[in-house]
């Protein structure tokens, strides 16, 4: 077992890559939405708001689950077992489960 650091193949690299732009995403997302300061201001209207917080929503989830995807791929089929492989694939493992709960409607 390789017990690297960053990953040697570039299917992996991708799943770095992806769970690190989620993370870029997901951290400022959570800290202006508990501000209510861009998503909830008065300049802009509710429609246009929901829209932005949508996409914006709709984007970190997919590049959550593209790092679900390549992380596992890269561990399982072409036996990449660096660390930050596994941190994607398990934070990506993470997001899955709780869109599928979601969608479900087991989360309310």
């Amino acid at each position: 077992m390789n017990g690297a650091l960053f990953p040697r193949t570039s299917v992996g690299k991708w799943s770095i890559i992806l769970i690190g732009l989620f993370l870029a995403m997901y951290v400022p997302f959570l800290l202006l939405d508990n501000f209510d300061t861009t998503f909830h201001s008065t300049l802009w209207s509710d429609n246009a708001a929901n829209m932005l917080r949508l996409s914006y929503m709709t984007t970190f989830s997919v590049l959550g689950l593209g790092a679900f995807v390549t992380g596992w791929w890269a561990i399982l089929k072409q036996k990449e077992y660096a660390v930050l492989v596994f941190f994607a694939a398990v934070l990506g493992s993470g997001l899955f489960v709780l869109l599928v709960m979601e969608l479900f409607g087991i989360l309310e």
